[in-house]
């Protein structure tokens, strides 16, 4: 018999999350057996001593693992390859400071958090002229990784600076941590003035150990790592609020003394800088990040709300044409309806912005009307362009100062004022 009814099926997909703020890399310089321009994820510390070159891998220093790591094999974990950015790892390199140093970024950013990272070998090439590897890299591979973790001594390229000036457009969505000496920030300013796409810490290391107290140990801990770890932990949600990196607690983290270190904080304040200290005035055990800033004075929260904001409206606008360009009752097409339709799609991801903690609820959203629109360009129609949307928001940052100001009543003036008003004489 002849259907009296068809049913014409149509399926609408939400759009799936993107994960660029998750994705964070260790770059090593020749301690792992993957080959230059190669990456591997790693989801526990294990995974990156199992990557580790199959030579010289007793000599490791500071690492805390009581077993002996495997021979990594080359291509098992391999995500991405990209042309030769320093030559492949061999046996006659003594590859051990490398090792030593890519095991302590991974011990600090594993303790920092228990989110997995990857690992990004650039080949056997001095830290300091990583530049041209890494530039070939994220070049060949854009947003790939949105926090790269560069080995100590990178901030003595003097090719680096003008790279990470050149990372740091609003829409960059890419961060650089580096940390070293008390002074290593300063041969990454450009006429004095550092980066947005960069955070440098100043470890408690060298000349600036004060009498009984303990350096970091360089060999087990790694202020940039654990720092990026902690960045790259946010997951911005109701329940899980985006919070400030301003004082965030920083595990296995050698702290900054306070005595006889006023000037220096003061240096690093100015600067920029960030740096692990105590956190005595709040009567909690440990160390604390001050402060919590990018190299330009820029807010680290901050900038990862405002990306949240700019990843997600992209993703929702992107899926909500897509989604209406398919055959449906409700086609997506260029009228008021459907400029409105793309307000409304923007505005339920602002607010998912505001309820996660990334922004203010004072933002403003705005969108030209269609008949204004296309007086104004009426060309665009033809096209099929519409550039009437905008929006202008306020990303979230802590508090970083605060006075109370305590009067102290000598006279007892304030305490009988105080009686009188709670006997109601």
């Amino acid at each position: 018999m002849p259907n009296i009814v068809t049913i014409n099926e149509s399926v609408i997909r939400g759009a799936m999350p993107n994960l660029l703020q998750q994705k964070a890399c260790l770059v090593s310089l020749g301690a792992t057996s993957l080959k230059a321009g190669q990456t591997a994820e790693a989801s526990s510390l294990s995974d990156v001593l199992a990557l580790l070159a199959p030579f010289n891998t007793a000599q490791v220093a500071g690492s805390t693992s009581n077993e002996n790591p495997p021979v990594a094999q080359s291509t098992s974990n391999t995500s991405s390859s990209a042309p030769d950015a320093g030559g492949s790892n061999g046996s006659a390199h003594d590859n051990t400071a490398a090792m030593t140093e890519l095991t302590a970024m991974a011990q600090s950013w594993f303790a920092n958090t228990t989110v997995g990272c990857w690992v990004l070998e650039l080949g056997q090439i001095a830290a300091t002229a990583i530049e041209s590897a890494l530039s070939q890299f994220t070049e060949t591979y854009p947003q790939l990784f949105y926090a790269y973790v560069l080995p100590r001594g990178a901030q003595n390229d003097p090719n680096l600076p003008s790279f990470l000036a050149n990372q740091s457009s609003s829409d960059g969505r890419v961060y650089f941590f580096l940390c070293g000496d008390k002074d290593g920030y300063k041969k990454l300013l450009i006429n004095g003035v550092g980066q947005k796409s960069t955070f440098y810490g100043a470890e408690y290391t060298g000349s600036v150990v004060r009498e009984g107290t303990t350096a970091a140990n360089t060999a087990q801990e790694h202020l940039a790592a654990a720092v990026a770890a902690q960045f790259c932990n946010a997951r911005p949600s109701g329940l899980n609020r985006l919070a400030p990196m301003s004082f965030r607690q920083l595990t296995g983290i050698t702290p900054w003394t306070e005595a006889g270190h006023g000037p220096d904080f003061a240096d690093l304040k100015r600067n920029n800088i960030g740096f692990a200290g105590t956190a005595n005035e709040g009567g909690v055990e440990g160390s604390i990040l001050f402060w919590g800033t990018f190299s330009n004075g820029d807010t680290m929260s901050g900038w990862y709300g405002a990306d949240w904001c700019s990843i997600n409206v992209e993703l929702q606008l992107a899926n909500a044409i897509i989604e209406g360009s398919q055959p449906g009752m409700r086609p997506l097409v260029y009228s008021q309806e459907g400029i409105n339709r793309l307000t409304a799609r923007a505005q339920q991801t602002l607010d998912s912005a505001v309820t996660s903690g990334c922004i203010l609820a004072q933002y403003t959203l705005e969108a030209t009307d269609f008949n204004s629109y296309i007086t104004a360009n009426p060309s665009d129609y033809t096209t099929g362009t519409y550039n009437g949307l905008a929006a202008t928001v306020v990303p979230v940052r802590g508090f970083t100062s605060l006075t109370f100001n305590l009067a102290i009543d000598f006279s007892g003036q304030t305490a009988t004022s105080s009686t009188k008003a709670a006997t109601g004489a």
